[in-house]
């Protein structure tokens, strides 16, 4: 599997810039994900030829809103590119101890439009797989 993006939950967007040597400028785009209530900003990094999902909050009904809260800024998920996020589901769903925590569909014009994702817990890792 190759790593598509790292999603990082955050608390303070300038803060977290600054820790990555970043730049509001360096956002590819920001994004506003009405169904997990979170706004999601892209950075793509050339010399990694991986993206940064930093994934903010926006209240308390968000989907990381506890987890920011106990962890400040940290890495919440990795993100894996797939082409069958049913194989996947299939797959995780037979492993102890995973279980699925969602599924969503969100454009996101810096990863090719309209894309559905997969979320998955394994003891405390969450992994996302995405096309």
């Amino acid at each position: 599997m190759k790593i598509h993006h790292l999603g990082i939950a955050i608390d303070n967007l300038d803060a977290t810039l600054s820790i990555f040597k970043l730049t509001r400028s360096d956002i590819s785009e920001t994004v506003y994900d009405d169904v997990q209530k979170n706004n999601l900003y892209f950075i793509f990094l050339k010399e990694n030829n991986l993206w940064l999902e930093l994934v903010e909050p926006v209240d308390q009904n968000s989907t990381i809103f506890k987890f920011v809260n106990k962890n400040k800024t940290s890495l919440h998920h990795l993100g894996f590119h797939t082409s069958k996020l049913e194989m996947e589901e299939d797959y995780y769903s037979k492993i102890p101890k995973s279980f699925i925590i969602g599924k969503y569909n969100i454009k996101v014009n810096s990863f090719g439009g309209y894309i559905n994702t997969l979320f998955i817990s394994f003891k405390g890792l969450i992994i996302e797989f995405l096309n």
